[in-house]
């Protein structure tokens, strides 16, 4: 009676529907017919009969935000092992909720963001999942586009020394720091602190070709593709391009020094310019 209006048809106060009728003399877009009549199956029977079906009587995962934790999974659990008798979770994953400039995320509020538009706004997807790991799922966190930016950059700053080690198929990863990294990990899926396990690598004394090879295993759990951007040869013509560009530059012929620089991004290339008048060429 919290919530809603106390029903009088409950038997006990705790009870939940498993199947709700259509309304008399009109039809609902989805209903079916049933033992019980026409109707619909209650929210919380959804999600188990879904898992029961596909997934068997009990798994290992279930996930959910953390406003699921009292209601809708404790009714889960009921009416499953009710059903089977037989554990229906192992391991329950409850995500805080996100926060959006410090407030709560809403449509009505104008503040609700999907993928779609973090892209328009210039951000890899990627970015975000390691805005994401920045802090663990039980706790808050709080979007802004600045903290999307950082995380952006530092996800850049990790593709460039990926770029920059020199691999060895002979190297193997470094036993002392992976272990650290799974550890953290095993640790209720702790993150933030594996993130951290791998930036202390990146600064150790280990051989970089080792450093790579431990990027890439860790890369397994990460998901950031740093193997996409493990060491690579700039064709030739990419090169003259950006030569040509950079006497263009000199002469100060703007409009050819651009046309250059859309034909290399046309290439699949980025040029930066340096402090000391050279350029570097980098993969898009």
């Amino acid at each position: 009676g919290a919530r809603v209006e106390i029903n009088p048809e409950k038997k006990n106060p705790n009870d939940f529907a498993l199947w709700k009728f259509s309304p008399e003399n009109s039809k609902r877009y989805q209903e079916w017919d049933s033992p019980w009549g026409m109707g619909f199956p209650g929210w919380h029977l959804e999600c188990s009969a879904m898992i029961l079906k596909e997934l068997g009587d009990t798994i290992d995962l279930h996930l959910g935000g953390e406003d699921l934790r009292m209601i809708h999974h404790q009714n889960e659990i009921a009416q499953s092992e009710s059903a089977t008798g037989k554990q229906f979770v192992r391991y329950w994953v409850h995500g805080a909720h996100l926060l959006i400039d410090g407030g709560r995320m809403g449509k009505s509020l104008g503040n609700f963001y999907t993928v779609t538009d973090v892209e328009k706004n210039g951000f890899d997807a990627l970015a975000l999942r390691y805005f994401y790991m920045t802090a663990h799922y039980k706790s808050p966190l709080n979007f802004t586009w600045d903290g999307l930016k950082n995380a952006q950059n530092t996800l850049k700053h990790l593709y460039e020394l990926v770029e920059s080690y020199q691999e060895d198929t002979f190297a193997k990863p470094s036993d002392k720091h992976f272990k650290k990294f799974l550890d953290k990990i095993n640790d209720d899926l702790n993150m933030p602190e594996a993130l951290a396990v791998v930036w202390e690598m990146v600064k150790s004394a280990i051989p970089e070709s080792q450093k790579l090879a431990t990027l890439v295993e860790m890369d397994k759990m990460l998901g950031f593709k740093l193997a996409d951007h493990i060491g690579y040869l700039v064709p030739s013509d990419v090169v003259n391009l950006a030569k040509m560009r950079q006497e263009y530059r000199k002469s100060g012929i703007w409009d050819k020094a651009d046309m250059m620089r859309k034909q290399i991004s046309d290439a699949g290339f980025v040029v930066e310019d340096t402090t000391n008048g050279s350029f570097k060429l980098k993969r898009k």
